[in-house]
């Protein structure tokens, strides 16, 4: 029986979307009294994933950038906003 190999090249995306949930939704919390500041939030947690890969690339010798890093960062901090925004729009917490 020949042997497959299973890949998990990409399960540090899971690593990373999770840690963008978690830096995005406690900024979020922490500020939640401050209606206008949930976008720069969102805004500041997305430009950092970005500049965070950018300077591994550009500054290590050991490291990468990846744009796959930077989507599932993305995708963390979005996640965050969203799951943010639909809790306290139902509990309607000002």
């Amino acid at each position: 029986m020949p042997k497959t190999e299973i890949s998990f090249g990409n399960s540090d995306k899971i690593y990373h979307l999770f840690a963008y949930f978690l830096l995005t939704i406690t900024w979020l919390i922490s500020f939640y009294k401050k209606e206008k500041l949930k976008y720069i939030v969102l805004f500041a947690c997305i430009i950092y994933g970005i500049i965070i890969e950018v300077l591994q690339e550009s500054l290590t010798l050991y490291r990468t950038g990846d744009y796959k890093d930077v989507l599932a960062n993305v995708l963390g901090s979005v996640i965050a906003f969203i799951v943010f925004v639909q809790i306290f729009k139902k509990f309607n917490v000002n």
